[in-house]
């Protein structure tokens, strides 16, 4: 009895012991692999960071680009815009030439002659009626803004020096007129033989800068007959504020004409300037009258 109460107790004391053993086993299993999932975890997540930091530089990098290129594209569409406009308006230009009767011709000339040779080409047309044929003379100019001895001045630059462009039905009569009046050297062609240039190239010179009111219509004239392609722009001057009324009489405080008296004539309601009359030798001078160069006679 004693044997076998000794035996089932050994019995159970190693089976007590594999379990333990056992469960011993399979927790450190549970740990090991709890620590190895978590360190695959913060691999994954130290992976990640130096990827993003690695892009982050390569985006920035890309951002100046990406303005350029934006900024590029628009220049890009303003300079299409604007050429696409300028076409538009040679275009209608070049139509209304067409309808003009004629051909236009270039003739050639001594620099600095263009609009003497107009002149005389235009009395020869008429002295010797052939003005039917001869419609047109034009020595085309710009006008520019230009700073001179520390003024601004508007200067005067002919677009084609040494040319003139004509327009006329030629026959033998005109081609004589042309060809032998004073200055004219050569037509401009082949061999010296005049030849019609396209009213497209003669619309590239004669059509404002400005888009025209009406369809077509040409730049101005100035007395000498030159043809004004471009003018320079002018800015609003600033409106002068004052209580000046006309007929005021005011005293000069500036200027060459420092206390003489002077009325006022005439206020300009848009940029306030003022012009007054003063007696210079017996006669009334108008002069221009700044505000805060005159005072009231009280």
């Amino acid at each position: 009895m004693s044997e076998e109460n000794t035996t089932d107790n050994t019995a159970e004391t190693t089976t007590e012991s594999t379990s333990f053993e056992d469960d011993l086993q399979a927790a450190q299993a549970q740990t090991a692999q709890a620590q190895a999932a978590a360190e695959a975890e913060a691999a994954e997540a130290a992976e990640a960071a130096e990827s993003a930091d690695a892009e982050t530089p390569a985006e920035a990098a890309d951002a100046p680009a990406t303005a350029e290129e934006a900024a590029a594209a628009v220049g890009a569409e303003a300079a299409a815009e604007d050429d696409s406009e300028y076409k538009t308006r040679l275009r209608a230009f070049t139509r209304e030439l067409k309808k003009q009767p004629g051909q236009w011709y270039i003739i050639q000339c001594y620099s600095g002659y263009e609009n003497k040779v107009k002149t005389n080409l235009d009395m020869r047309a008429q002295t010797l009626e052939v003005e039917d044929s001869l419609y047109e003379v034009v020595v085309p100019i710009e006008q520019r803004m230009e700073l001179k001895d520390g003024k601004k001045k508007i200067v005067k630059h002919k677009l084609l020096p040494g040319y003139v462009l004509v327009r006329m039905d030629i026959n033998d009569a005109v081609w004589s007129v042309v060809r032998d009046t004073p200055g004219v050297t050569s037509f401009v062609g082949n061999e010296g033989n005049a030849t019609p240039v396209k009213p497209r190239d003669v619309a590239k010179f004669l059509m404002p800068q400005v888009a025209p009111t009406t369809t077509g219509e040409a730049a101005a004239a100035t007395a000498d007959g030159e043809q004004v392609i471009a003018m320079p722009e002018e800015k609003a001057a600033p409106k002068l504020n004052h209580d000046f009324q006309v007929g005021e009489a005011v005293t000069i405080l500036a200027g060459p004409l420092a206390s003489v008296s002077a009325t006022i004539s005439e206020i300009d309601p848009e940029t306030g300037k003022m012009q007054g009359l003063v007696s210079i030798f017996g006669r009334e001078t108008p002069v221009e009258l700044s505000p805060n160069e005159i005072e009231r006679i009280s």
